[in-house]
């Protein structure tokens, strides 16, 4: 014999869920936290704010502050690199063509396990379904943000001969 549940309480049990639970869900959905968790997890992310666009696809690994430091960087099969010292090991220039490049293709290095910086190019343009040209657009405005990210480190002082 199948047991059949009657009709009458499962209409009760959905309405009262919908009643009751729905002010609930509202309350949840409608705090501030939850919100801006939405936007932070959001895949269309605008692509004219570079500092949007590291919180969300760059933050983890290397870090709010760039220093490589992320919340997932213990993750990584090697160490996110420290961007705010990109300018300081190009004597003193940020390399901007390098930066695109290494978002565009990649470190060149061959994925070993967990953890490889991925090629962002085609990830930005799959999980934002881009027009033409849009990605560039997301690169540049990313490296920008990038570029502000830069440790200045100030000029080295000459020592003063003490005079005889």
């Amino acid at each position: 014999m199948v047991n059949v549940i009657p009709r009458a309480p499962v209409t009760v049990l959905v309405f009262l869920m919908v009643v009751l639970g729905g002010p609930a869900f509202f309350v949840i959905n409608s705090h501030p936290a939850f919100a801006s968790a939405l936007t932070r997890f959001s895949l269309f992310i605008s692509p004219t704010s570079g500092q949007e666009q590291y919180m969300v696809y760059c933050a983890g690994c290397h870090g709010e502050d760039g220093r490589g430091k992320g919340r997932s960087s213990r993750y990584c099969s090697a160490p996110p690199t420290d961007l705010t010292q990109l300018a300081h090991k190009n004597r003193g220039t940020y390399p901007a063509e390098r930066v695109c490049n290494v978002l565009r293709q990649g470190t060149g290095h061959t994925p070993k396990g967990r953890g490889y910086m991925p090629t962002w190019e085609p990830l930005l343009k799959s999980m934002n379904g881009d027009p033409p040209g849009v990605t560039e657009v997301r690169i540049q405005n990313l490296n920008d943000y990038v570029k502000t990210l830069q440790e200045i480190t100030p000029a080295p002082q000459k020592r003063a001969t003490p005079a005889r």
